[in-house]
Formats: C-alpha cells, sequence, structure tokens
C-alpha cells in the first residue's frame, strides 16, 4: 500500500477526532433503534431480549483507501427481578491504519413511575486501539511521523445515564464514557473525566390515521467542538410492517432510512449524504439486523416504536 505525502495528510485530517481524543466511538444513523449506543439505562426497556448486528461504512471524498467501516453487536433484556436488567455492546471500527474494538457491560435499576419507568444505569468495558504502519510507504524514508510500526492501547472506561420511558414518550441523558484519553507519546495515552460525550434525548410517538404512527425525535451530543444536534421524524405504516424516516444533523448530513418487519426480525438500513459543507467523508451506509424473542410488547420502548397492545 503506497501513500503520497499529501495522502497521507488527508487522512489523518479525517482522523482529528481520533487523534485528539484517543477514545472515539463511531456515530451511528439509526440511534433511534440502537438505545443501548446512547445510554447504558436503555438496557430491558423492550422487557423482552432484543440482540442486534449493525456494520456501517463510509467512503472518503476522491475513493481513498481505509474509509470507515464499524461491525457491532448489542443484546440487552430484563432479569427475573423485574427492576433489574443488563445489556452488552461489542464493536469494532476501523479507520485507515487505526482499528478501535472494545466491549462494555450494562446494568441498571429501574423503577415505575405512573404509567412508565425511570432507569437508572452505567457500563463498564474496554477500548483497544491498535495502530499499523507496517504498510505505509513514505516519500521520505525514516520519516518522523510514522516512527513506529505497530502499537496496541488499552483503554478502560465507564459510563452512566437516566433514561425514562412509556408507551408514548422517552427522554434520557448519559455519558458513555467518563473518560477520555489523549496522546502523550507515540505510543502512551492518558485518560481524564470528561463530560465531553454527554447526550440529552427525547421523543414521541403520535397516531397519524389507522395503522399510521408518526414519531419525531431529537438528540443533543455536547462535544470538545460544540454542541450537534439530530433532528430525525419516522412513520410506521402497514400494520407496523414498514418504517420510513428521515434525519438532519448540524454537520450538514442528511439521513434516509427504512426499516423492515418481518415476524421478530427487523432489518434496516440508512444511507448518510453531506450537503452543502465539504467534508472528508461523501457518504455512508448502514445496514441493521435486530431480533425480539416476541413481537408484540405491552410496555415497549418508543425508543424502538415496536408493536404495542392499545
Amino acid at each position: 500500500m503506497y501513500y503520497s505525502r499529501d495522502k497521507v495528510f488527508l487522512i489523518f485530517f479525517c482522523l482529528l477526532s481520533v487523534g485528539a481524543v484517543a477514545q472515539y466511538h463511531p456515530q451511528y444513523s439509526q440511534y433511534m433503534f440502537n438505545g443501548l449506543a446512547l445510554n447504558p439505562a436503555y438496557a430491558g426497556s423492550t422487557e423482552v431480549l432484543n440482540i442486534a448486528a449493525i456494520y456501517r461504512s463510509s467512503q472518503l471524498k476522491g475513493n481513498f483507501e481505509g474509509a470507515p467501516v464499524t461491525q457491532t453487536f448489542v443484546g440487552d433484556f430484563p432479569l427475573q427481578n423485574p427492576n433489574l436488567a443488563i445489556g452488552l455492546t461489542v464493536f469494532n471500527d476501523r479507520i485507515n491504519i487505526i482499528r478501535q474494538s472494545g466491549a462494555y457491560f450494562a446494568y441498571c435499576y429501574r423503577v415505575r413511575i405512573g404509567a412508565g419507568k425511570l432507569s437508572f444505569g452505567m457500563q463498564a468495558g474496554f477500548d483497544l486501539r491498535h495502530e499499523d504502519q507496517t504498510n505505509i510507504i513514505t516519500l521520505q524514508p525514516d520519516d518522523p511521523m510514522f516512527n513506529f510500526d505497530k502499537n496496541n492501547t488499552f483503554m478502560p472506561n465507564t459510563g452512566i445515564g437516566a433514561y425514562y420511558y412509556d408507551k408514548r414518550f422517552f427522554a434520557g441523558l448519559s455519558i458513555p464514557q467518563l473518560l477520555a484519553y489523549s496522546p502523550q507519546t507515540a505510543r502512551s495515552y492518558k485518560g481524564k473525566l470528561t463530560a465531553s460525550n454527554a447526550m440529552l434525548y427525547a421523543g414521541t410517538i403520535i397516531p397519524a390515521g389507522k395503522n399510521i404512527k408518526v414519531k419525531p425525535s431529537t438528540l443533543m451530543r455536547y462535544t470538545s467542538k460544540g454542541i450537534r444536534f439530530d433532528v430525525s421524524c419516522n412513520v410506521l405504516m402497514l400494520n407496523d410492517i414498514l418504517e420510513l424516516g428521515v434525519s438532519w444533523r448540524t454537520s450538514s448530513t442528511m439521513v434516509a432510512m427504512a426499516q423492515f418487519r418481518i415476524n421478530s426480525f427487523y432489518i434496516g438500513i440508512a444511507r448518510d449524504h453531506t450537503i452543502g459543507k465539504p467534508g472528508a467523508i461523501n457518504a455512508s451506509h448502514e445496514i441493521m439486523l435486530r431480533y425480539n424473542l416476541i413481537r408484540i410488547v405491552k410496555a415497549s420502548s418508543p425508543l424502538l416504536f415496536l408493536n404495542q397492545n392499545e
């Protein structure tokens, strides 16, 4: 694999969020169907076994090699004690020469408030960051920018969150990672407490006629670069078989998504496209496969918007 110095710089500018803070977690377009990625307090909110696999890939402008690719597995379910639930998130994220994988175990305690539930959760786990520069050939031999071949860094972390939900409404507040890691040397990173990835989100479900439900939601992220917003609107139709939606981000990104239900299986697809504002990533594609132990849930979270008994 050969890179000119200009291409190397372009790739590294794409990775500024990774280089400035080594602990990087990918952004999902279908976050409203992947609540555990936002908040450990989400675990068990569907009241059934819920598992999902997600594949996401992006295209760099100029079609350079090494565009971001993410594979994620999530699962959660309530325990025999109705107040307790657990969840697991495992992911593998690759951006050119950098691969970051990790696993997080979530545990939450839930109490009933009126017609809904309030859940408090925490998660603990780790990220493993791997850098491989063996395939980079620079124009200048012994370039000091690339003074090592491989580097592995183990980064433990923890997160907290609170989540309220009933049949028609949900709201959550979370800090999925309480530690941020910054590079100290070419081979070492140091962690410190942070709230730079705090999230506040809410949504509702609105009946809009026979077999039609409108589900607006919004997500606010506090990042080191300022506050970012996601605003989404989904429509569920055809006896809850088909769901279509659009989303807009303050990063000048539009998202189109669709989800199909086949009994207890769900297939979701999404496409992101950057508009108006030039950036390193031109477009992204996301595929989600999800399974619920049963199809009809009496007290599900509208974040997933499963079938519900009225």
